[in-house]
């Protein structure tokens, strides 16, 4: 399928993360020329961030974006420049795509609003779905600021995990391979909350996000065999996966290969 044009996307990029480089692999997949706005330390201080005393300076925002595009994408054509306002090179004519991550489809649908102030036609938005920490927590800069997880989405803190099986039996195995691959979490034992022997895709927990199991784990054995792994928290359930095989070293295996892919981290997405 041939490019579009012009292809923009603007952001902070601050600890350049694999929620970030999703963003831009999709714009290199879109269009050319890719131009990339970068905020500036002005519109930051005009509009302050969470963490805003570890956020990196413009210049190592800057370096490590340029970087990343000189090692990935060397010999596409790429601009990256600074922010200083809302709106940035999005606004300017020519402009045929605009990139954004599916909690800014509001600031693309404002920059079409502003083009058309302008008297410029408007760019088709192309929504990228959010990457997903191992807590199924959006990957965000903010987070790994904190300390919570890593640029990978890898969590650095403790994770509290809820289990539920179907069969008592595997709780052992998959409270192992959980610790595996989660070093000093914290497993505990849940209901069903679905209410019936199948995890539901489209249960929606009453909890907080503060509530105490980060993530849960719903364990289900197949009639046919193997199982069957549903992943959740209080506002996300991916869908089932199904790990074959029948015995415990089946089960462990298919869990840590679900929760620690050995092909690496590459973004989990919500949708």
């Amino acid at each position: 399928m041939p490019r579009a044009g012009r292809t923009v996307l603007g952001g902070t990029f601050d600890h350049l993360h694999i929620g970030h480089e999703s963003l831009l692999e999709t714009a290199f997949r879109t269009g050319r020329p890719v131009a990339i706005g970068l905020t500036s330390e002005r519109y930051l201080s005009d509009h302050p961030k969470p963490g805003r005393g570890v956020l990196q300076s413009y210049a190592t925002r800057r370096r490590r974006l340029v970087s990343w595009l000189r090692a990935n994408h060397p010999k596409e054509p790429w601009t990256v420049v600074p922010i200083d306002d809302r709106f940035g090179g999005s606004v300017a004519p020519g402009v045929a795509v605009l990139v954004v991550s599916a909690d800014t489809v509001a600031g693309g649908r404002a920059v079409n609003a502003e083009r058309g102030r302008r008297g410029l036609p408007p760019a088709r938005l192309v929504v990228v779905p959010l990457a997903l920490a191992d807590d199924l927590r959006p990957v965000a800069s903010r987070r790994i600021r904190a300390g919570t997880i890593d640029r990978d989405g890898r969590r650095r803190s403790r994770i509290r995990v809820g289990l539920w099986v179907s069969d008592p039996r595997d709780r052992p195995t998959a409270a192992r391979a959980i610790r595996s691959a989660f070093p000093g979490a914290v497993v505990v034992p849940v209901p069903d909350r679905s209410g019936s022997s199948r995890p539901s895709r489209t249960h929606r927990s009453t909890e907080s996000p503060d509530a105490p199991e980060e993530l849960t784990l719903g364990i289900r054995r197949r009639r046919a065999g193997g199982w069957e792994v549903v992943e959740r928290t209080a506002g996300v359930t991916l869908l089932p996966v199904r790990v074959r095989g029948s015995r415990p070293s089946d089960l462990a295996r298919g869990l840590r290969s679900l929760l620690r892919p050995s092909s690496g981290p590459g973004p989990r997405e919500s949708f």
